[in-house]
């Protein structure tokens, strides 16, 4: 019985997820000629939001818990980094309804009408392992900043596959040095419990949480401080997932 409720349920959700992602992205598709008067493509980015929080309201079987979210204004523009679990992710950062460009490994943009709207919505592709595509990512995402807009990065590169925080790469934190932009820190716990890495089964019913740190300032840090500046962000962020995996250990 238990069984066969875990397949249902999974196969509700996908079913939800591949409907809504269809509809949203056939909407940003038709919404193009916005983009002559909206160059960022905020307009975009709101229905990427419509996609995340329609999402939520159709599973009744999970909870996400945002912490400090009035610590990211939208009157001003951040580095965002944010720990990596799972697909799950995405959804939550688009239910915080501030204004960013996704830094995303190419192979997402070329998934049908998934893929199709995140060019649409001019995210920003990254091809692992290719110098001149990091480089020409890396001066994208330091041209948006320049313009006032987020950029949201996961400095592990990848999704974990233990629940704890992996190792940060630098390029996050160079960008924010290079710009002078304050670095968010977000942690997002419980969110490999909905779809784990490698499974296509939706998991467990449950909470989630997502925890915006307070900005840290990188005006007046020196280059030859990255590494300090990301270790730093590294042990805070650690250090939340460790908190939040405790209430998450005591509500189940």
């Amino acid at each position: 019985m238990k069984a066969a409720f875990k397949f249902l349920f999974s196969l509700y959700l996908w079913t939800i997820v591949v409907s809504v992602t269809v509809i949203v992205s056939t909407l940003i598709l038709l919404s193009l000629p916005i983009a002559l008067l909206d160059s960022s493509r905020r307009w975009h980015h709101w229905l990427g939001s419509l996609w995340a929080h329609s999402l939520m309201k159709l599973n009744p079987f999970w909870r996400l818990h945002i912490v400090g979210r009035g610590r990211l204004p939208n009157n001003k523009s951040y580095v965002l980094v944010a720990n990596h679990a799972s697909l799950a992710d995405i959804i939550c950062l688009f239910t915080l309804g501030h204004q960013f460009k996704w830094l995303a490994k190419k192979s997402l943009f070329q998934i049908p009408f998934l893929g199709w709207a995140m060019s649409a919505m001019s995210y920003i592709p990254l091809e692992r392992g290719e110098y001149g595509s990091i480089k020409k990512s890396y001066n994208e995402a330091s041209s948006w900043l320049s313009k006032g807009m987020s950029v949201l990065i996961f400095p592990e590169g990848t999704r974990s596959k233990t629940g704890t925080i992996g190792h940060f790469k630098s390029g996050a934190f160079r960008l924010a040095i290079e710009s002078g932009r304050p670095i968010v820190p977000i942690v997002l716990a419980g969110t490999g419990n909905i779809i784990s890495k490698g499974k296509a089964a939706f998991g467990k019913i449950g909470v989630a949480y997502m925890s915006l740190l307070p900005p840290i300032e990188t005006k007046g840090i020196k280059p030859e401080d990255e590494k300090q500046l990301r270790e730093k962000v590294e042990l805070l962020m650690s250090q939340e997932l460790e908190k939040r995996n405790r209430m998450l250990s005591r509500l189940s």
